[in-house]
């Protein structure tokens, strides 16, 4: 293998984007954030289509009339859409990095265990937040000082759903998992666990 892709995966709040780029500097590696594909994506797909629906995932999290099962079958629907591009994105990314670290939500543990590219070591890590009130501590930068609301919750407690289903299935899957907190420790942990198997 001449090339290595380290995948980080976890739902929002879960630190992801911070750990995956200490690894890249710490890799001297590439470093590829997965939403700029899914919001390209989504805008490509155009209004009202089916592929926009689908996608339009940060619409579906917000609304109060949806079950919360209901909502995470269509989180994991737009996450396949997504995966369902990504051998060619990374492909191309490999061709410029010989080490690439790639973070996103978008990445199914389905995908990860079939994923196979030319002369590429792949390894993946799942960054999971332990209970709702983690993922709501976590996202209070991005209130931008506005007070805690019901709408708020509502995403809070969608967000953590994701997380544990995200981190059961890699599980399932044979992938490593490890917890956000404590946040100082992550990078070890993650690393230790990219190495593990």
């Amino acid at each position: 293998m001449t090339r290595r892709l380290f995948l980080v995966a976890g739902s929002a709040g879960s630190g992801k984007s911070t750990l995956a780029k200490a690894l890249a500097h710490e890799l001297d590696a590439g470093w590829l954030q997965l939403d700029s594909i899914w919001l390209a994506m989504k805008v490509a797909a155009g209004e009202g289509t089916a592929a926009r629906d689908v996608l339009d995932i940060d619409r579906r999290m917000r609304r109060e009339d949806e079950a919360d099962d209901d909502v995470l079958a269509a989180h994991v629907a737009a996450s396949g859409e997504v995966c369902r591009a990504l051998p060619t994105v990374l492909g191309l990314e490999l061709q410029a990095h010989e080490r690439l670290v790639v973070d996103g939500a978008w990445v199914l543990p389905s995908f990860v265990t079939k994923l196979e590219l030319p002369d590429t070591g792949v390894r993946a890590v799942y960054v999971v937040q332990r209970t709702e009130a983690d993922v709501e501590a976590a996202l209070i930068p991005r209130r931008a000082g506005l007070p805690l609301e019901d709408r708020h919750r509502l995403m809070n407690r969608r967000i953590f759903q994701y997380g544990a289903w995200l981190a059961g299935e890699a599980r399932a899957h044979g992938l490593p998992v490890v917890e956000a907190l404590p946040f100082e420790s992550l990078l070890d942990r993650a690393r230790a666990a990219l190495l593990s198997y």
